[in-house]
This record gives structure tokens, C-alpha cells and sequence, in this order.
């Protein structure tokens, strides 16, 4: 691992210039622990600000596997069944009327895009606007998206005319992956009414400090402002930082240490410490790691879901990953469980899918 660290300190510098990008952080994880971090580039490219291991990203759809081990804590104390109808836990919002069955829906099908349910992102606001909750989202009251969210939707093949309407099914819940940020949006509220806290505090005492992860949150704080790095749009223009309205679909921010160890607590960790670190049980997290069904095919492999990640076969062997991408931020993390290794990127670009998909593929073959 330390060849291929060493690798990087020269091939990832030149591939920012080549594909105009301002930086990148990577860790690579070895016997489930984080063995190295790098750094390349600017946090903040007109300041001439380095990134460094503890800088902040919006982590992006990688919240969605967090914001699972919230779901999987409930599930563990006995209040959440996981293929029960989700309406028998709602009292603030319920799925509109449709002709399609809204009892059909539940966390287990929502937690694999499953569930049928719109809404493929959130959208968000920048910091000196007004911050929807969970409930403006499903009820649909949050504002259009801007120029540059649009043109970031559309780019992405999301449907932009799904923003400002509430969550509702598309589809007969359990036939169709529809990949949902309503979805999740759905589960947070979920954990909201069955714990009695805001959605960002539970995850804060129930995972997130637990493991270790004191900086990262799904609500960044005032004073963590100039810790988080500047995001960039294809151009390596700098763009607004969006608050981005469904937190738990994509609205953590972690560093390439915090993040990793998360991706390392999945685990069994180097002295045998279970999956799950004692937050979940061992049993949970193979639940949330196993391939339940077929969701789509890319990069010429095949990804099945499991409960808030994803799983795809790399030659003979297992990995469990999740990808992230919002307006000027790209993310990924893959993780090995049987052979204890993982790999996790973080880019302040929107343009940065062919560097980390060109980096994983070099870290398979060096590792695997």
C-alpha cells in the first residue's frame, strides 16, 4: 500500500491539471485501518489554501450509508421493523394518494430505491438563505432549483420539474430501482419521530461521535465554515456551498480521516473488533452489506443493493461502496470486507468522476 501511496504523489497532481481540477483527498485503508491519506491541490484555489487531511467535504450520497446505521440503530432497539409500511410511523407527513399501494412502502424498500418514490436529489440553498427542513421537502415546499442546479440536474439525468413537488410514487413500490433522495428523506423523518430528536443530533450521539467522527455532521456548523473546502464546477469556477436540504441523502460533511474511519468500522477491525464497533450489531451490518437485488449496470460492472450501499463483484471478490456527487463536490468509498482493504476519494469538483474512477480501478489492481 505504501508503493501505491507513493504512486499517487505523482500521478494525481497531473491528472488535476489535466482535468482542471482543484484538489482531491484519498485514503487508503489496509488491515481496516487507514494506513495513508494524501492531499493534493487547493481547498480554495484564490486563496491558494492547501487541502489537508482534516479539511471538510460535503461527502454527498455517502450519507445515505451513514444515515443507515441511524436507521439500523432503531431497528436494533426494537422500534423500527424494517418491512413494515412506513406509515404506521409518520404523524408529521404521509405519502399523497396514488393509484399505486402507499401501505406497500417500507424502510427496507426505501433504503434500496426500491419503494418507488420521486424525488432523485434534494436540491439546496446557499448559507445566507434559508434552510428547508425534512418536511418542506416531502410536503414539496422547498424553492426551484437555480440555474446552476438545474444545470447540474440535467447534466446528471435528474429530473429537474421533480424539485418543489412532494415526494409521491412513481412506481408500484418493490418492481423498479428509482434511485430516491425523497426516499431518504422519508427515513429521516422516520428517525426523527421514533427517537424524539432533530435528525442531525441523533446522528451526532447515536453514530458519528461513537466512531470517533467529532468534526463530521450532517448540519456544518458556523465556526467549521472555514474548514470546508470551496466547490468547483466543471470550469474550476468556484460555486456556492449549498446546504443541501435532505441531509440525509447528501448533506454530511466529513474529512478523508473521519470518513475512512467509518468506512473502516464496517469492518473487522485489525485487532478483530467487530463490524459495527458496538454502535450496530455484526448481524446489521451483513444486512446492510448483503446484494438483495439487481439495480444497474456501470462502468461494466453489475451493482446490486443492499440496505444504503451498494454492492458489486471486482473479479471474484465482494466490494461494498457508495459514490456521492452534489453541485462542486465528487465522493466515493469501497471497501473489501473479506480482505479487510478499502479505498476513499474526495474531490471539490463536479468534475471529478474520471479521476476517482480511474484511481479505484488502479487500487483494485494494486491491491486486489
Amino acid at each position: 500500500m505504501t508503493e501505491f501511496a507513493n504512486y499517487l504523489d505523482t500521478y494525481v497532481p497531473a491528472k488535476l491539471g489535466e482535468l482542471n481540477l482543484p484538489g482531491a483527498a484519498i485514503g487508503l485503508i489496509e488491515n481496516a485501518q487507514l494506513v495513508a491519506t494524501r492531499s493534493y491541490g487547493f481547498a480554495d484555489r484564490a486563496a491558494q489554501k492547501p487541502l489537508t487531511e482534516n479539511t471538510l467535504f460535503q461527502i454527498a450520497s455517502i450519507s445515505k450509508s451513514v444515515a443507515t446505521w441511524g436507521i439500523m440503530t432503531l431497528v436494533e432497539q426494537g422500534k423500527l421493523d424494517l418491512d413494515a409500511p412506513v406509515s404506521q410511523y409518520l404523524t408529521r407527513w404521509q405519502l399523497p394518494e396514488s393509484k399505486f399501494d402507499n401501505s406497500a412502502v417500507t424502510a427496507r424498500l426505501l433504503l434500496m430505491h426500491f419503494a418507488g418514490t420521486s424525488l432523485s436529489g434534494c436540491g439546496g440553498t446557499p448559507y445566507d438563505k434559508r434552510w428547508y427542513t425534512v418536511d418542506d421537502i416531502l410536503y414539496g415546499r422547498t424553492p426551484p432549483l437555480d440555474d446552476r442546479q438545474e444545470a447540474y440536474a440535467r447534466q446528471w439525468k435528474m429530473d429537474p420539474d421533480q424539485y418543489s413537488k412532494p415526494v409521491h410514487l412513481l412506481h408500484e413500490p418493490g418492481t423498479k430501482f428509482e434511485y430516491s433522495g425523497g426516499g431518504f428523506s422519508i427515513l429521516e423523518l422516520i428517525i426523527e419521530e421514533l427517537s424524539g430528536k432533530d435528525f442531525t443530533s441523533y446522528m451526532n450521539d447515536e453514530v458519528l461521535n461513537p466512531l470517533g467522527m467529532n468534526e463530521s455532521s450532517f448540519e456544518v456548523q458556523e465556526e467549521q465554515l472555514p474548514n470546508v473546502a470551496v466547490p468547483y464546477n466543471d470550469a474550476l469556477e468556484a460555486m456556492p456551498l449549498y446546504r443541501i436540504n435532505g441531509k440525509a441523502a447528501g448533506g454530511m460533511y466529513s474529512s478523508i480521516v473521519e470518513l475512512s474511519k467509518f468506512a473502516c468500522a464496517e469492518m473487522t477491525g485489525p485487532a478483530g473488533e467487530a463490524p459495527g464497533r458496538g454502535i450496530l450489531l455484526p448481524e446489521s451490518v451483513a444486512e446492510m452489506h448483503r446484494p438483495d437485488r439487481y439495480a444497474e449496470t456501470d462502468m461494466g460492472m453489475d451493482f446490486y443493493t443492499g440496505l444504503g450501499h451498494y454492492v458489486v463483484n471486482m473479479g471474484d471478490i465482494q466490494a461494498v461502496q457508495h459514490t456521492g456527487g452534489n453541485p462542486g463536490w465528487r465522493t466515493v468509498y469501497t471497501i473489501v470486507p473479506e480482505k479487510k482493504l478499502g479505498f476513499v476519494c474526495l474531490i471539490n469538483s463536479a468534475g471529478g468522476n474520471d479521476l476517482w474512477m480511474d484511481l479505484i480501478m488502479q487500487w483494485a489492481e494494486s491491491a486486489l
